[in-house]
Order: structure tokens, then sequence, then C-alpha cells
């Protein structure tokens, strides 16, 4: 039965029975989890079956051209917009399979469903059939009905899915709830209205090198509103799944207080990299980085999680031959005003670089990038024919709840340090960090990082 291959196919990848049911679910409202499955209102228009347009495309007697402007739903999430029409054509062409093919399909799912960077990680880390299914529906298939009655509907099919399968199966692990919030980072998200760079420059006495391995400030490496350095030359994947990769680490780095700043140390981030997986979020050892190292040591590891060599070979670079040993695995070299001046046309991953100074990640979505790329609903082009981006980030973040009244913000953990302002009664602040044992967080206040006592902030989300 299909139902089974496809959760097979689908588990190991995202690791959770509850994402898996919420999408089989969304599938099976969509297609009925067939994979020659023909939008039933054009099998008349076209005069065509689901096996008789399958096999008409298959041989060419259906041209290529028709198919994918037919605007005829096909498959198992009901493609229909021409520019995925026409990429699931290409992809069953290079497996040398059948466009109805299941394994085809699911592989093709696959490839585009991880461009939706959200629906990707709620499907991880989601806690329920319906959290999973709702998102599927509202950013994947984005049908027009995405009412209550159409969510209850399709979470009710995931809902028999997880049923049948859940606990056959080994769940992924996170590390939710370590001390200094080291999880998986796919969790968070950016918040809206910030432009955020992963970001090292000096370790916790403001100095370049003699610190306490680890970030003792939560500053030390952290997420940080862009700024001009200035910057000099943007490095950027071509490929942007990689890209999204470098982004994540990125993030995953800042967020980990064991992670610190230390030139004469920079190497022993790659160390302990290297030694969990390449995933920042499981350091659990003290070590150090500075700016170029940890970006150096960032794509190195999404070169060895994605097999590519040129990227396993990236040195750990100084701010003086990055760009070179940079291209030299791949990277295009922008240089245009635009690039350098905001973060308006900045991808997740793209390196910024001011030569012989400075280097940092950016790992926001540009303003202009998501407009020109989400474009506004029409009626030739329906909210589920949209194109995904492959590198928007759009998980939240955590955040600190203040509780009990209005509480200053400090410009350090301690209040010896002076304030930047005051936070009122429940008030959401983003959270960036916890330091122990005096208990303050690190939180995003006014577009710049502060800190709150533990006493009066509650961590949620």
């Amino acid at each position: 039965m299909n139902e089974k291959a496809i959760w097979d196919y689908l588990f190991p990848r995202i690791g959770n029975s509850f994402g898996v049911a919420g999408l089989m679910g969304n599938l099976f409202a969509e297609s009925g989890l067939e994979p020659t499955n023909l939008q039933g209102a054009y099998e008349k228009k076209l005069g065509y079956t689901d096996s008789s347009y399958t096999a008409a495309v298959d041989s060419g007697r259906y041209p290529a051209d028709s198919f994918i402007h037919d605007g005829a739903g096909y498959g198992l999430a009901q493609w229909a917009y021409w520019s995925r029409k026409e990429k699931l054509l290409e992809h069953a062409r290079a497996c040398g399979k059948s466009i109805g093919d299941l394994d085809t399909q699911l592989g093709f799912l696959w490839e585009e469903i991880q461009g939706y960077r959200a629906l990707t990680n709620r499907l991880m880390l989601a806690t329920s059939v319906q959290e999973a299914s709702d998102v599927v529906l509202t950013q994947y298939e984005r049908p027009l009905d995405q009412g209550d009655g159409a969510k209850a509907k399709r979470a009710s099919y995931g809902q028999k899915y997880y049923d049948m399968f859940a606990g056959q199966t080994s769940e992924k692990k996170t590390n939710e709830g370590s001390e200094n919030m080291a999880t998986n980072n796919d969790k968070y998200k950016l918040s809206t209205g910030t432009h955020y760079i992963s970001n090292s420059g000096s370790d916790e006495n403001g100095a370049y090198t003699g610190g306490t391995a680890g970030d003792q400030t939560g500053k030390e490496w952290q997420l940080k509103a862009w700024y001009n350095r200035p910057w000099t030359v943007v490095l950027r994947y071509p490929d942007q799944a990689v890209a999204n990769k470098i982004a994540d680490l990125g993030i995953a780095a800042a967020l980990n207080n064991k992670i610190g700043y230390d030139q004469n140390q920079r190497t022993t981030y790659w160390t302990q990299l290297s030694k969990v997986g390449y995933d920042p979020s499981k350091i659990t050892v003290a070590c150090e980085e500075d700016c170029t190292a940890g970006v150096s040591a960032n794509v190195r590891a999404a070169g060895y999680i994605y097999g590519i060599k040129a990227l396993q070979s990236v040195p750990i670079c100084s701010s003086r031959n990055m760009k070179a040993e940079f291209t030299k695995a791949g990277f295009k070299a922008l240089t245009a005003s635009k690039y350098l001046t905001s973060g308006k046309y900045l991808l997740p991953g793209d390196i910024l670089l001011y030569e012989s100074h400075h280097a940092a990640t950016n790992v926001t979505c540009g303003a202009s990038v998501r407009n020109e790329w989400h474009p506004a609903e029409t009626a030739s082009a329906p909210m589920d024919g949209i194109e995904p981006y492959v590198g928007e980030i759009t998980i939240e973040l955590p955040s600190i709840l203040i509780k009990g009244g209005s509480v200053n913000v400090r410009k350090g953990p301690g209040t010896s340090y002076g304030t930047l302002g005051i936070a009122k009664a429940n008030e959401y602040l983003h959270y960036f960090g916890y330091t122990n044992p005096d208990g303050w967080f690190l939180v995003e206040y006014n577009q710049q990082t502060g800190w709150v006592s533990g006493k009066y902030g509650e961590l949620v989300g």
C-alpha cells in the first residue's frame, strides 16, 4: 500500500511521527496518496483519466509544454503551478522514471518541501498532528479553503496515519530545555522587522585574546541586527539549500554559550564541531573561535553534511584570504553596493566580509528579496501556486515575558550596569541567552541586546 511506503520514506527524513502524519493527511486530502492522480475537474476537460494522462505525458503524446501549462493538479501534492510541474517533469526525466512513479514523486516532494524552511522545521518539531497538518495546509498546499473545517478534516486524515504507524520507528531527539537554549536551532525565527546576522567580534572583556573559553556574556557570538562594518564583499554560495544550512549553523552557534571568542584558540570550535556531527547546538565542551574561524568552520561543516568536497577543504581562513579561498570553493563574490549597504538583498548563508578586518554570516531573508520572490496573489497565480523561497526563516525565537511589573533592561548582566530602558509588565522580549549563576536573560530591546534579571522574566516559547 502507498501509505506504508510513504510513511517509511518520510519518517527517516522528518524523524517526528506528528510531522509525518500531518503531511500525509494533507497529501491524502489532495490526491488520496495516489501519485498518478489527475485533478478531477480536468479529467473531462482534457479527456484523460489518471492512467492515460500519465502515460501520455511519459510517452510525449501529451507534449511537455502542455503538461506544464495546463493548470491541472497532478500527483501526490496536486502540483498545478507551471514552474512546479516543470520541475516535477525534469526530476522524473532525470531519474529515468514515469512522472507517476511513487518513489520519484516522494523524492521531488521532499526536495521541494526543504525549500519551505518554516514547514520543514515545524514538521520536525511538531507536538501534535493538528499542528503539523495546519502548517502544511497554510504554508505548502495553500488551497482556497483554509478554514477551521478544512483544518479539522485534514488533521483527522493525518491522525489515522499516526494511529497506524506511530511508535513503529524511533523519534529524533532534541536538546530542548538545556541551560543556555543550545537546542536544535531550526526552532527559532529571527523577529520580524529586524535583519539579523550571526556575528562574533571579541571576548567577554572586549579583547581579542585572553578570555575564558565559552561565551561568558552571550555576546561573544550572537545574533545581531545588520550593521555596516563597512562590508567590502558578500560571498554567496550558489546552492541555496547549502547556504540555508550555513545560516542554520550560524544561528545554532550564536545561541550556544559554550562557544566563545579568542583568536589564540580559534580552531577549538572546529575541533568540537567535528566531534558532534557538525551540529553546534550539541557542543557541550567550552571552546573558542574568532569571526573568520567560526564562519570557515560552519562552511566546512556544511560541506561534510552535504558531501561537498570543495567545502570540506576550506581552510580556517583569515579575513585576508577568505575571499580567495571561498571563491575557489564555489562562492560568488558580490560587490554591488546594494549587497554591501543594507540587508535588503541578502540571502540566508551569505557571508559578509570586510577584507582584512571582519566577517559574519547573514541569516535573514532580505526584505527586497522576500517581496520579489513572494508576489501577491493574482487570478492567474493563486496562493497554492506561489513558488517557495528556500531561504526564508520563519520559526519563532523564544521570548522572555516580563512579569510582576516594569523592569530595567540593562547593558550587562548585573545591577551595576547602566540601563537601556524599561520593559513593561507583560511585554515580550526576544531571548538570546542566559547567564549562570546570576540568572540574567540576554534579550532584544529596541533593536539592541540587553539584560533582564531572571527574577522578573519568564522564558516562553
